[in-house]
């Protein structure tokens, strides 16, 4: 069913962020004060490719004339162009979608798609199979699609008829429901058929699970829909004489009142540590609040409510919080896709997860696993550990810190600096890593390019961080004054920080090494080598000298540049890299080049031949195919 301009009510859009469920495009491209109207064929063919991905997911709304930063910009298309425009979700789509509509506020018009979760896999004519995930747009097979739908619009518990009927419901969160999803000017009866909660059967309406979950007055019929909580004295649970569970009484109720109580007790047991923030200690929850409530909401979401016998379980020990869900994860997603923090979308509950953002509930944005790992991170907490089992999902968020007394001291050091959150986690990664650069911050801590930079040049220029040039391998180090007072005991090698950014990782564990490899006396015969090839080597001796000390071997870069008197960076570069690529050398973890323990040895083939040119003279010698060149000692 199409809803006509008159009501649908778009201000709740005007503010929203983009995600699963919505999404904002402006028809002007090109700096401020030089805006051109984008290419017609280019906004139809993207439109129908983000309409085909709600429909293939679980609906959403693409609103057409609104900018990045909400601005309202409209469109100033003639008729016939936008009549063509609103008709692209039927023309171009197979099967087809309900058109679009333009919707008229604060004297510009806006073209807005609303457009429900289909029945079926939608193509873009010749173009594939789009789905929505989060705040993009991916192509997925039809298969994948079919099953997506199958399983959660068909075969889930939510899915299946309810007894109850629409004066059994709540008219209040029914209404709040509608305004999110800025469809109050439809009747309840109407609302509910068109988040796919109703049908109509003649003319009775029929409610299925999900609007029972959602709005029951009285509480869904479903014996387990609510969430038990636990305090556990100590860190394990005892059973006897011993026990030391206390369970706070039964959440019930619908889903939203199950989460607004839930939030409460669960956040009334969570103690008020002093805790790092910034650069000074203050009093924070226990857990940051993003996190666990989260873990909460997703197993409130996502939990299988075809399994009654239990439901979901919070369980506070002394050193961690344990949030259980019943139901294992879905075939769609694995254990490593979440650990790695991408953003990633499955429902197995669909129904549930749109009315849920039109509550105000959740954003769905494929977001919260990755912000969860963020603010634990954030916190200096361990990461969250997520359990799947065959029966269930478990989060753990741990609450000991992982700061060190190493970081304490560093902290104290800057108690008095006024530091913003970001210019903090640069110097304390500086301290960690010995060295912070853009990328690094970057992945730290979320900014683009340009914010990185930023950061760090405000350190550099209030002199606590020190740039050390080497254009795309430039870095930073903390300044003397930041620096611990055994610093120059450290062995470390200051001008070789910069090394290939592939290989800057070795670094960390090559300088501990070096109190150790420095004294180990090399033979002879070796230690003859390295003095004949002098302190501008050939490279074709060098590299021969390189891999003899590799042979049956793991040597660390830092170790090699020590007896061969060269600039680590150097090293890496113009020789150890290229050697790899050769098939001279071999890293001790190819597929993880900036590991903390990287190191080369010799490749079988080459020892062979190194191992025949000793015993035969007139043997030939291994061969670099690259021209020859003196080393930069």
């Amino acid at each position: 069913m199409t809803v006509p301009p008159s009501t649908f009510d778009v201000t709740p859009f005007l503010t929203q962020d983009e995600g699963q469920h919505f999404d904002r495009k402006s028809l002007l491209h090109g700096p401020p004060g030089a805006k051109k109207h984008r290419g017609r064929q280019e906004v139809r063919d993207q439109v129908a490719r983000w309409v085909a991905g709600f429909a293939n997911a679980e609906g959403g709304v693409l609103i057409l004339g609104l900018e990045d930063d909400h601005t309202i910009s409209g469109h100033q298309l003639p008729s016939d162009a936008l009549q063509t425009l609103l008709a692209v979700p039927k023309a171009r789509c197979q099967p087809p979608l309900p058109p679009g509509f333009v919707v008229l506020h604060n004297g510009h018009e806006l073209v807005v798609f609303d457009v429900p979760s289909a029945d079926a896999p939608v193509q873009v004519t010749g173009d594939g199979f789009p789905l929505r995930i989060g705040d993009q747009t991916i192509e997925a097979s039809e298969s994948k699609i079919q099953a997506l739908k199958l399983q959660g619009l068909v075969e889930s518990h939510e899915s299946r008829p309810s007894p109850l009927k629409l004066a059994d419901l709540n008219i209040e969160l029914l209404g709040q429901a509608r305004r999110g999803a800025g469809l109050e000017a439809l009747s309840d009866a109407d609302y509910l058929i068109k988040r796919k909660l109703a049908d109509r059967r003649g003319s009775e309406l029929v409610l299925r699970q999900a609007a029972e979950l959602l709005f029951a007055r009285l509480g869904p019929e479903h014996p387990n829909a609510g969430v038990r909580v636990f305090r556990v004295v100590g860190t394990e649970r005892r059973v006897g004489a011993v026990h030391n569970v206390e369970e706070r009484p039964r959440i019930e109720g619908n889903l939203p009142e199950v989460w607004q109580q839930a939030l409460s007790v669960i956040g009334g047991l969570i103690r008020q540590p002093s805790r790092l923030v910034g650069n000074r200690f203050q009093v924070v929850s226990e857990y940051p609040r993003f996190s666990w409530q989260e873990a909460l909401l997703n197993a409130i979401a996502h939990r299988d409510y075809s399994l009654q016998g239990n439901g979901i379980e919070v369980w506070l020990f002394d050193d961690r919080m344990e949030v259980v869900s019943p139901g294992g994860l879905l075939p769609e997603l694995n254990l490593q896709e979440l650990l790695s923090r991408r953003r990633v979308h499955c429902s197995r509950n669909p129904r549930l997860m749109r009315t849920l953002v039109d509550l105000g509930l959740t954003r769905d944005q494929g977001e919260g696993i990755p912000r969860m790992f963020a603010e634990m991170e954030d916190a200096f907490l361990p990461a969250p550990q997520i359990e799947p089992t065959a029966r269930n999902v478990s989060v753990v968020l741990g609450n000991t810190t992982t700061l060190t007394e190493a970081d304490r001291t560093f902290v104290e050091r800057l108690a008095s600096e006024e530091l913003t959150q970001e210019e903090f986690r640069a110097l304390l990664q500086a301290h960690r890593q010995t060295q912070v650069d853009n990328a690094s911050l970057r992945q730290l801590i979320g900014l683009d390019t340009l914010g990185a930079s930023r950061v760090l040049g405000r350190l550099r220029d209030r002199s606590m961080l020190e740039l050390h040039r080497a254009g795309a391998q430039s870095y930073y180090t903390l300044a003397p004054g930041l620096l611990p007072a055994d610093h120059a005991d450290r062995g470390e090698l200051p001008v070789d920080r910069g090394e290939l950014k592939a290989d800057r990782g070795e670094l960390a564990a090559d300088r501990g090494e070096l109190k150790t490899d420095r004294v180990e006396s090399l033979d002879p015969a070796m230690q003859g080598a390295i003095a004949e090839i002098g302190k501008r080597p050939r490279k074709e001796k060098l590299r021969e000298v390189i891999t003899q000390l590799c042979l049956d071997h793991w040597r660390t870069s830092a170790w090699l540049a020590h007896h061969l008197d060269i600039k680590v960076r150097n090293l890496v570069d113009r020789h150890l890299g290229p050697m790899v690529k050769d098939g001279a050398l071999e890293r001790r973890f190819p597929g993880k080049l900036s590991h903390p323990e990287q190191a080369y040895r010799a490749c079988q083939l080459q020892g062979i031949l190194l191992l025949n040119s000793a015993q035969n003279p007139a043997a030939p010698a291994p061969r670099s195919t690259e021209s020859e060149a003196g080393a930069d000692k």
